[in-house]
């Protein structure tokens, strides 16, 4: 209910092949070749709010019979053994519209745990991964404490079970593309990157370009910077 930084799944979305459904659905969610949990704006109440509607257990169900998960920086931290917030993003009620305070278990699918701090961590973090380049940002008040599993760019990962802190990687064509190779295999799907597909960035900017154009035919420009001027 609280997801932030959904723009992490456009990628995947531009992706020839690919088909990204946003669902609420179990058996979709658990069907899929890749769950991604994305991030969230209060981890500990979307956590309680995956428990009450089953949604946990069909994680917890992909990761037993090794179907691909991916969570992203909230997402990831519920992936973890525990999450520990004094207060940072929960109001210590954990009723319908908050979220409790303290030490709260994860889902317990890759081993750490994750403490919040006040202090909003923001950086723009490089690396490499199984060849590739990698580069995202970071935009998050969760430190998190891996505790063994395999090293990936911004986290780490169990089996097919994979955490970042990290958002943006997916806009990186070569690593998105070696991760879905890897969904593929896992999964037998007969995916296989397109021969000539636009880098993201392109199709990126090519949305922007026909965005602009219609705001220029559509709308009074000028008025807009005027009024804008007027309520400063």
């Amino acid at each position: 209910p609280r997801t932030s930084n959904g723009t992490d799944v456009d990628a995947l979305a531009a992706e020839p092949g690919v088909d990204v459904r946003v669902t609420v659905d179990a058996d979709l969610a658990r069907e899929a070749d890749l769950l991604v949990l994305p991030g969230s704006r209060a981890t500990t109440s979307d956590l309680a709010w995956l428990r009450r509607t089953g949604l946990a257990d069909v994680v917890r169900d992909r990761a037993a019979r090794g179907a691909p998960v991916l969570g992203i920086c909230g997402g990831y931290q519920m992936l973890l053994d525990e999450i520990v917030d004094d207060g940072v993003e929960g109001d210590g009620t954990g009723s319908e519209g908050g979220a409790p305070t303290g030490s709260v278990a994860g889902l317990g699918l890759l081993p750490g745990r994750v403490v919040f701090f006040e202090d909003k961590v923001l950086d723009r973090p490089t690396g490499r991964w199984r060849g590739h380049d990698v580069e995202g940002y970071e935009i998050h008040h969760g430190v998190v404490t891996p505790e063994g599993g395999e090293d990936f760019p911004g986290g780490h990962a169990v089996g097919p079970v994979i955490g970042t802190i990290w958002h943006g990687t997916l806009e990186c064509d070569d690593f998105r593309r070696e991760l879905l190779r890897e969904v593929a295999t896992t999964t037998g799907s007969r995916w296989a990157p397109q021969a000539g597909a636009s880098p993201f960035a392109a199709r990126r900017e090519q949305m922007i370009d026909v965005l602009a154009d219609a705001i220029e035919t559509h709308v009074d420009v000028d008025a807009v910077l005027a009024l804008a001027q007027e309520t400063r």
